[in-house]
Parts: structure tokens; sequence; C-alpha cells
């Protein structure tokens, strides 16, 4: 069981708490980076068109999934991402049912590969530490090892748009805070989240983030390590 910890009246919080800390972000802070790899555990009712919770033939099942992650700054507004989940060890959790009624995993895994634009709100005479992202991903999903009494293996594709604000609010800490609607083949889904990435030790930083403000909720824990300005001369991107 998936622990709720973003309820309406926490969600408002939160995302008042980011949007202040967003307006009020420190000077000597650089912008947010967009160049790096992460791995990170999470824990939620949905996943890209999977949505075991709301269909009784998955027993309202949830999903553990193992997420490996990839951006690269192309410019310094503009990146591409991607993210594989569920191939090392990715499941639904009691979603089968034997024939005497008791319950066991399915496995899912899937990829969401995107590109996207970063325009800094200083173009605006703002905050010169914050980005307005916004990115359109194709999404690829499966669950598999279906027993007989539960439907066949599914596989579902479709596409996704994201908006997101997220900046730097100190040398060490951003926040974002953002929307994305996912349209699926056999589903749509739509999704606010909040994170924060905060750097422990050179480019490494250990990454939080939750799903708010939905029927449905997850929480995913993991890290990042920040590697641009090791490849690209002290820059984020391949070309400034």
């Amino acid at each position: 069981m998936i622990l709720r910890l973003f309820g309406p009246t926490t969600g408002i919080s939160v995302v008042a708490l980011v949007v202040s800390s967003l307006a009020t972000s420190v000077a000597s802070a650089a912008g947010p980076g967009y160049t790096y790899a992460g791995i990170s555990y999470e824990w939620t009712d949905v996943k890209y068109g999977v949505n075991p919770n709301v269909d009784e033939r998955y027993n309202n099942g949830t999903l553990e999934v193992e997420n490996i992650d990839l951006s690269l700054g192309i410019l310094s507004w503009l990146h591409v991402q991607g993210q594989a989940f569920g191939y090392l060890d990715g499941k639904c959790k009691g979603c089968n049912t034997n024939p005497d009624g008791t319950t066991f995993d399915a496995d899912i895994k899937g990829v969401k590969v995107g590109m996207g634009v970063n325009l800094g709100f200083d173009m605006i005479g703002m905050s010169e530490n914050a980005d307005l992202v916004l990115r359109g991903n194709y999404i690829y999903a499966e669950m598999e090892n279906l027993n007989v009494t539960s439907p066949s293996d599914i596989s579902d594709d479709g596409y996704s748009v994201e908006a997101m604000i997220r900046g730097q609010i100190s040398d060490r800490a951003d926040v974002s805070i953002g929307y994305e609607y996912q349209d699926m083949d056999h589903v749509s889904n739509s999704d606010v989240t909040v994170g924060i990435n905060y750097r422990i030790i050179g480019g490494l930083s250990v990454l939080a983030r939750g799903i708010i403000f939905d029927s449905e909720s997850g929480f995913e824990l993991g890290l990042r390590w920040y590697f641009g300005d090791l490849i690209f001369n002290d820059r984020d991107s391949i070309v400034r």
C-alpha cells in the first residue's frame, strides 16, 4: 500500500512553499542542470498508462519500479531526456490471481524519451535561477507474466506533455513543481508533481519526488549525478 503523503491541503501548502522558494532563490546559485544520469526507486499507483490501482482484474494493485534516467543538454535552452523503468525488477504488487485465490506479482517495464526546452525566467525580468521547462515525450509501457485467470499481457504506447517550473534555491538544492498529461492508446492520465534535488558532494545529489493532487499517488527516491561541467568545459550543454 502506497503511503498517501500528499492530501489536498498538504499539497496546496507544498506548492505554495515551492513557489515561494523559487521566487526568493539566492543570487549566488547557478541555474538548475540538464545533463545528468540518475537511478531511483518509485512506489506508485500508476505508471505511464498502467494503472492497476483502479482495475479490479488486477486486485487494485500498486507498482514498484526502478528508474534509470539520462538527460543531455544540447543548447543552453534545449535538452533531450530518457527514462527506462522496470527492467531490473519492476513489479505490479499482487496483481495476479492464482486459481486458489492467492495473489502474486506481475512484471512491468517500459521507456520514455523526449525533448524539451528550458527557458530562463531572467528573460522576463524574474529570477535568473529558475526555468520554465516544456517537454514532449514518447512512452511505451508493458505488463507481462500474467496468470491465465487475469487479463493477457498488456502493452500500451502514446505520448505525454510536461510543463514544469524548476529553480535553484541554494548552492546545493533545486526544487521543481510540474504537470504532466499522458495520452496512451487505451488510457489517459495527468499528474502534478513536486521534487527536490540536494547535492551532497560534487555533482552527486539526492532526489525526492512526490505525486500530488490526483486520485493516484506516488513517491520516488534516488540519486543523480550532474556531469555536464566535467565534459563540456564548465558548462551544462554541448553548445553554450
